[in-house]
C-alpha cells in the first residue's frame, strides 16, 4: 500500500470516530468512565456454591457418558469429571450471572 493510501484511510478513520489523529510518541490518555472489574466480587459462599453445583451437574454427565461408552468406568468418569468441575469452578469462581 502506498503513504498515500495509508493517510486518506487514517483519515476517513478518524473523520468516522470524531477522534483527533495521534501525535508519534504520544501516550494514550485513559478514560475516565472506564470501569477495571475486581476479582473479589463474589463471595466465598458464592464461589463454594457454584463449585458444588459444577462439581454435581459434570459428574452426572460424565458418569453418563461413561454408562453409554462400553470402554470407559462408569464411576471413575464420574468422580473424575466431578473432582475437575468442583476444582475449576473453586479456582475460576462463578461468572456474573450466576447468584447465590
Amino acid at each position: 500500500m502506498a503513504e498515500d493510501e495509508i493517510e486518506r484511510l487514517l483519515r476517513e478513520i478518524n473523520e468516522t470516530t470524531g477522534k483527533p489523529p495521534a501525535q508519534p510518541g504520544q501516550t494514550p490518555v485513559p478514560r475516565k468512565d472506564a470501569e477495571v472489574a475486581s476479582s473479589d466480587d463474589s463471595s466465598a459462599g458464592g464461589r463454594f456454591a457454584f463449585a458444588a453445583i459444577a462439581g454435581v451437574v459434570l459428574g452426572a454427565g460424565s458418569f453418563v457418558f461413561g454408562v453409554f461408552t462400553p470402554w470407559t468406568d462408569a464411576f471413575d468418569m464420574g468422580m473424575a469429571g466431578a473432582a475437575s468441575a468442583f476444582l475449576t469452578g473453586l479456582v475460576a469462581g462463578p461468572p456474573k450471572w450466576f447468584s447465590s
